[in-house]
């Protein structure tokens, strides 16, 4: 009977002790899992850190590249206001000019018109003379006294009419002298001014740069669009646009002639010409239009030099652009760059 008890407290305690193994094994498989997702967790969070450690440090590039380009930025705008106050003051300094040379060939043409009438008077005077001649002839005693005394009178006023022109002479002299100036400076501005727009203008703006005798891109692009298949018409485009540019900067091609426009002696396009009749019977009359227009920009802009310049131009009226028309642009410019900075800091948080 006890051994029968014994075998029974036996078994009891191995199937405890077979319960505790399964549970001791599946804590120790839950505690694997746990460590290997705690792994997992740490290799993410090392990950994460070097990922904060990377996005920080780009930040902080970015934000140094940024301050560089403000500085930049504000250096610009500085020696924008610098090279607009300067204009300014050029442009206020050739409107004077200007103006003065307006009133001087104003006075000038009133000296001028003063001058023609006193030329009438000293002819009108001529012919009293020629009459007195006579009338003194007709009366031999009073001639040799009454001749004296005109022709001494006469000697007078025609020395004071030569110190007359000859002071009108210096006036013009000097009044051409200070418009020709006044051209070279404003010749000047308007070099300086090309030179600096594309470095300050922002956008799209009717006032910019064009450039002149530059042979236009679209026609030709059209063009060979429809002739060529689309992984050769690119290059075939830029090839044909290079090659009429290069003509068209040849000096030695010249498709001019002279002819009498507006009632004035001028040079215009030789029609004619067999080169320009070939570039429109083999590319058509767009791309052969192209290659005209810039003839005749180079002829008028740079004839002597045959290569691309820029000009100042007002796209909006498709013509030259002023002095004035292009520092109004930049004031307007400065002014919304200006304001909209403002506006930028006052949205700034403190």
């Amino acid at each position: 009977m006890a051994e029968g008890k014994l075998v029974s407290e036996l078994r009891k305690a191995r199937s405890l002790a077979v319960g505790l193994a399964r549970e001791v094994d599946m804590k120790n498989q839950r505690l694997w899992e746990m460590e290997r997702h705690s792994e997992e967790i740490s290799s993410r969070l090392h990950s994460m850190i070097a990922e904060k450690d990377r996005m920080n440090h780009s930040f902080s590039e970015e934000m140094r590249k940024m301050q560089v380009l403000g500085s930049q930025n504000t250096k610009l705008k500085t020696e924008l206001e610098c090279q607009l106050s300067k204009m300014h003051v050029l442009f206020q300094e050739s409107e004077k000019l200007k103006e003065e040379v307006a009133y001087q060939r104003k006075e000038l043409e009133l000296r001028a018109n003063e001058l023609d009438k006193r030329e009438s008077q000293l002819e009108i005077e001529r012919k009293s003379f020629y009459k007195e001649k006579e009338k003194i002839a007709q009366n031999p005693l009073d001639s040799e006294y009454g001749m004296s005394v005109l022709i001494n009178d006469l000697r007078e006023k025609l020395a004071e009419k030569e110190e007359e022109l000859h002071d009108m002479d210096i006036l013009n002299q000097t009044l051409i002298l200070r418009e020709h100036m006044s051209n070279n400076e404003l010749q000047a501005a308007r070099k300086e001014l090309i030179n600096v727009l594309p470095q300050v203008l922002e956008g799209t703006s009717i006032i910019g740069l064009k450039r002149m005798g530059e042979v236009a891109q679209k026609p030709f692009q059209d063009v060979c669009l429809q002739r060529f298949s689309s992984q050769d018409w690119e290059m075939r485009s830029v090839e044909l646009s290079s090659l009429w540019q290069d003509k068209v900067n040849t000096p030695n091609w010249h498709p001019f002639k002279q002819a009498v426009k507006d009632g004035k002696l001028q040079e215009i396009i030789d029609e004619d010409d067999s080169h320009l009749r070939e570039l429109k019977s083999q590319w058509g009359e767009e791309v052969c239009n192209a290659v005209v227009k810039a003839l005749l920009e180079l002829n008028e802009y740079n004839s002597s030099g045959r290569y691309v310049v820029s000009e100042l131009w007002n796209f909006k009226e498709n013509r030259k652009a002023s002095l004035k028309e292009v520092i109004d642009c930049l004031v307007h410019q400065l002014k919304a760059s200006k304001s909209l900075k403002r506006r930028r800091d006052g949205q700034r948080p403190n």
